[in-house]
């Protein structure tokens, strides 16, 4: 044997030595890819209820995340104190990845939110190492070496199966072998869920000490050192002081922020947590606007967290928990104690904390009675019954009452709304027997509570939207108005602007249920009655004039037609009217 070949022959025993330390070193992880392989092959058969073999793929890829984390984590601890052995570290992986699929098999038990726990799983594998110790360099070296191992994973998953999908073509095209979809859709799980992730692994490094990957005489550092001084700080800040602008006109005019600044504000705190996150190590505070940045960016906080935690306060006192409010709840929480711990020198400046405490965050939030899903659950079934067992409610009430049912039937959580003591049946079946034993529809128990489901948005047929139309002719009194505004239509998330004859411009905004107008010096938000969207789709309604006012302007609608949706509270997404308004009242 030539000395070539038995170096390639050296080269091939290191290579399959490689993959067995891989085996040897995540067991637990590869057998909980390799059954959701399995499973996924059994999906693509169409064996067994479909239903039953997602959840229990996503539970399969949620337990190898899990125990993934889990031996990452232990593994960071045995090299620091040296007081867990391989055994003990493949057992933690093995709790941790059935503690993972249970949470998605008994989702309608714990109320999990199983993309928000996949999410919280995925993001946890990087920060697992150094929940215990060592450092945001290090944190940042690690996170830098499995994106970049992900990229080479996802080329080599494109070019195994794009290559191998490529010759079984060519053989259906040149030779005429028919080869059944099923094939590719079989490589393409295989590839996707077995292969490439063992390619990852295989890249994952054994040491966690790797702060010298954020040197700034590399090419990659350099790259990020640019975009984080050059883009995202000077961006960053020119978002704060917009913020800032708007709570100071809040302030002057006296007015509570929008419904819509919390997510504005929930923008700009991900937007700041990730970019601290991934370029703080590689910006120098050398130059006047980054170092600024880098020093005063947890007081650009306060205030945006004042305008979230109004926003979400209001939204939730008005129309209850739910699982968006709630995330919006938890992140000015996230963002409060990230600033918080910026006062004590051992956190200053250390990226672990900003990257672990919303993962960890997001990881509660997923399931359980502290989750967003259980505590929704349980504020919606509270303001239904605070509204039901009112002696007397009118038509709005009625719609927000049908509107948290319209929630908890897409939970399943009707029973919760039900009269204790009620025997609620649903409709007969064809032999006339009772469907009593099922869960109630939204209808029995809307009609239980003495609620008419047609009444609001359709509910009764199960959708969440509402649409009215005022058609025929009818004659209108001005009652004061001055200009007339026809043809005007406006449409959630765009800006709908009317030319007034002296050459000023009105701009029209839907922001839930209310209809926002600003001119160059005025703005107002006129909130529209109940009946507009208390009323469910049904027979046309006659032209009327309705008058609004706010901060002593006036307002006529004479609506054409009006549509949004009922879930959770009344929100507009379109409307079409001719307005009145009083030109004085705009200059």
């Amino acid at each position: 044997m030539s000395a070539r070949s038995k170096e390639r022959w050296r080269q091939r025993l290191r290579e399959m030595a490689s993959y067995r330390e891989v085996l040897l070193r995540f067991p637990v992880v590869i057998a909980w890819l390799m059954a959701a392989t399995f499973v996924a092959n059994l999906l693509i058969e169409e064996i067994g209820p479909a239903d039953a073999t997602w959840r229990v793929l996503v539970g399969l890829a949620c337990a190898a995340a899990a125990a993934l984390s889990a031996t990452l984590g232990f593994e960071a601890v045995t090299r620091r104190r040296e007081v867990i052995g391989p055994r003990g570290r493949q057992l933690a992986a093995a709790i941790a990845g059935a503690c993972g699929f249970c949470l998605v098999w008994f989702q309608d038990a714990l109320h999990t939110s199983t993309w928000l726990l996949a999410f919280a799983l995925v993001a946890l594998i990087p920060v697992a190492p150094y929940l215990a110790g060592g450092s945001g360099e290090a944190f940042r070296g690690l996170l830098g070496r499995l994106t970049f191992a992900l990229l080479l994973s996802a080329i080599g998953w494109s070019l195994l199966g794009g290559g191998i999908s490529l010759v079984l073509v060519s053989l259906n095209l040149l030779f005429g072998l028919e080869v059944p979809f099923e094939l590719y859709a079989h490589l393409a799980a295989m590839t996707a869920l077995l292969l490439a992730p063992l390619f990852w692994l295989a890249l994952i490094p054994r040491r966690f000490d790797l702060a010298a990957d954020c040197r700034l005489d590399t090419l990659s550092a350099r790259a990020v050192s640019v975009l984080g001084e050059w883009v995202a700080a000077p961006l960053i800040l020119v978002y704060a002081v917009i913020l800032h602008v708007y709570a100071a006109k809040c302030l002057l005019v006296g007015a509570l922020p929008s419904g819509q600044s919390g997510w504005l504000v929930s923008g700009f705190g991900i937007c700041l947590v990730t970019v601290l996150v991934i370029c703080r190590p590689f910006m120098r505070e050398t130059r006047v606007l980054t170092g600024a940045f880098l020093r005063y960016w947890p007081w650009l906080l306060p205030v945006p967290l004042l305008l979230l935690t109004m926003a979400v306060t209001l939204r939730i006192g008005a129309y209850g928990v739910t699982p968006e409010r709630y995330l919006l709840a938890a992140l000015a929480l996230v963002l409060a104690i990230i600033a918080a711990l910026q006062s004590f020198p051992r956190w200053r400046g250390d990226i672990r904390p900003m990257a672990a405490i919303p993962v960890l965050a997001m990881l509660l939030a997923s399931f359980g009675p502290q989750g967003a899903e259980w505590t929704s659950i349980r504020s919606q079934s509270e303001r239904f019954l605070a509204i039901v067992e009112q002696p007397a409610r009118n038509p709005q009430q009625a719609g927000e009452a049908l509107a948290a049912l319209g929630y908890l039937r897409n939970v399943d959580a009707l029973a919760r709304a039900a009269p204790a003591g009620a025997k609620l049946s649903n409709d007969t079946s064809s032999n006339g027997t009772s469907s009593s034993e099922e869960a109630p529809s939204l209808e029995t128990v809307a009609r239980a509570w003495g609620l008419e489901p047609s009444t609001v948005g359709g509910a009764g047929s199960g959708s969440p939207y509402f649409s009215r139309v005022y058609s025929g002719a009818a004659g209108i009194a001005l009652e004061g108005f001055d200009l007339l505004l026809s043809g005007v239509d406006v449409s959630a998330g765009r800006v709908a602007e009317v030319p007034l004859p002296s050459g000023q411009v009105l701009r029209l905004q839907l922001e839930g249920r209310a209809l926002r107008i600003s001119s160059a010096n005025t703005t107002s938000r006129f909130d529209l009655p109940p009946e507009v969207t208390a009323i469910s789709s049904g027979p046309d309604s006659e032209p009327e004039l309705i008058t609004l006012r706010q901060d002593g302007v006036r307002l006529g609608l004479v609506l054409e037609t009006v549509s949004g949706s009922h879930n959770p509270e009344p929100t507009l997404d379109h409307l079409s009217a001719t307005i009145l308004v009083n030109a004085k009242e705009w200059r």
